[in-house]
């Protein structure tokens, strides 16, 4: 297990255990309790996660899975994007905002918000669009875990001011950032 309430976090074990489950029958349910488990103590979980000097680090990828620790920065906004697979988003540190938004008329409004605390446990759809942000003064931390091969995947963003939606490239990705 990834952590017991009596043993450290391990996040070698969270990987392992996160592997098997994604090639289960019922995947996205599987994982889900894998990550409400390995996050009920976050304490535990900031205390013994290793230090990554990137914001996003692929942790682990194959066809069924990926795990990425992500740390959101203050003031520092993700553009509306997808994924096209499942997510599951377990936050150990800061908080976390995300702005879900649906489709209309060939754009995307604004439709919720759900905030991430620590402890906290979000499972998104693969039809979801959703941008996020740090909301607290220090960066918010998490491990994200995708139903697929993240950085394989055809994903798209979409600019809100020119109501568009393009590829999802490091360059569209930048461009939306810096506006």
């Amino acid at each position: 297990m990834a952590q017991t309430e009596d043993t450290a976090f391990d996040l070698e074990a969270l990987v392992a255990e996160l592997k098997s489950a994604s090639r289960s029958g019922n995947a996205a349910t599987e994982m889900r309790s894998i990550m409400d488990q390995a996050f009920s103590d976050p304490e535990n979980v900031a205390r013994h996660i290793p230090e990554f000097a990137e914001d996003d680090t692929v942790i682990y990828e194959d066809d069924h899975l990926s795990i990425w620790h992500c740390r959101f920065q203050p003031g520092d906004p993700v553009p509306p994007h997808d994924h096209q697979v499942s997510a599951i988003i377990g936050i150990y540190a800061g908080v976390e905002r995300n702005a879900f938004y649906k489709s209309n008329d060939g754009g995307i409004e604004h439709s919720s918000d759900v905030m991430l605390g620590p402890g906290e446990v979000l499972s998104i759809g693969p039809s979801a669009i959703h941008s996020v942000e740090c909301a607290s003064e220090e960066p918010s931390c998490g491990i994200h875990v995708y139903g697929g091969p993240l950085t394989r995947i055809e994903r798209n963003l979409f600019d809100l001011e020119a109501g568009e939606r393009m590829a999802f490239t490091d360059e569209a990705y930048e461009r939306l950032k810096g506006a």
